[in-house]
């Protein structure tokens, strides 16, 4: 019936009408914007990434200027455990500083822009809430901050006692 209908209205010769089936055309929005979404997605897993990679490489590069200091942690009795335990401890401490400040900005951003967004495009967003795709992926940001992480707390950790207290005395 519907398609009967629609070749009637394609084909009427006194007005140049064209009909839409309704659940064809929705099909094709959300096809596209499921290729939309997954591009998004991408691009935020590229982010992630490049965030984690600068926060290593932000823990290497302050690894020389620390020997000293490691130094003197190991030669007062720190074990080098502990200073593995440091190195981590400060990147899933970065990590959860930025997540918070994260939460915060998506929370403000969907506050401020929930009236705006409804009036003036009719797009009711719903206030932002913590769920449990949102706890996965702040559990996967600090999994994957633990393990890289390791890189510099395992340099830290080699690092030897001599050559470090030998840079002190340079």
């Amino acid at each position: 019936m519907a398609r009967k209908a629609h070749r009637q209205i394609n084909q009427y010769a006194k007005e140049p009408l064209l009909a839409i089936l309704p659940g064809v055309t929705l099909t094709e929005l959300w096809q596209m914007m499921r290729a939309m979404e997954s591009t998004l997605q991408l691009i935020s897993y590229l982010v992630l990434f490049s965030a984690l990679l600068g926060l290593i490489t932000m823990l290497l590069s302050s690894m020389s200027a620390r020997r000293r200091e490691i130094a003197i942690m190991r030669a007062i009795g720190a074990s080098p455990s502990f200073i593995f335990l440091i190195i981590q401890v400060e990147a899933l401490l970065i990590s959860i500083a930025g997540i918070i400040i994260a939460l915060v900005a998506i929370s403000m951003g969907v506050l401020f822009s929930q009236t705006y967004l409804a009036e003036n495009y009719g797009i009711v967003i719903n206030y932002f809430s913590m769920n449990s795709q949102m706890l996965i992926i702040v559990s996967v940001v600090l999994f994957s901050t633990f393990l890289l992480a390791m890189i510099p707390a395992i340099s830290a950790y080699r690092m030897a006692l001599h050559d470090s207290l030998g840079m002190m005395t340079t």
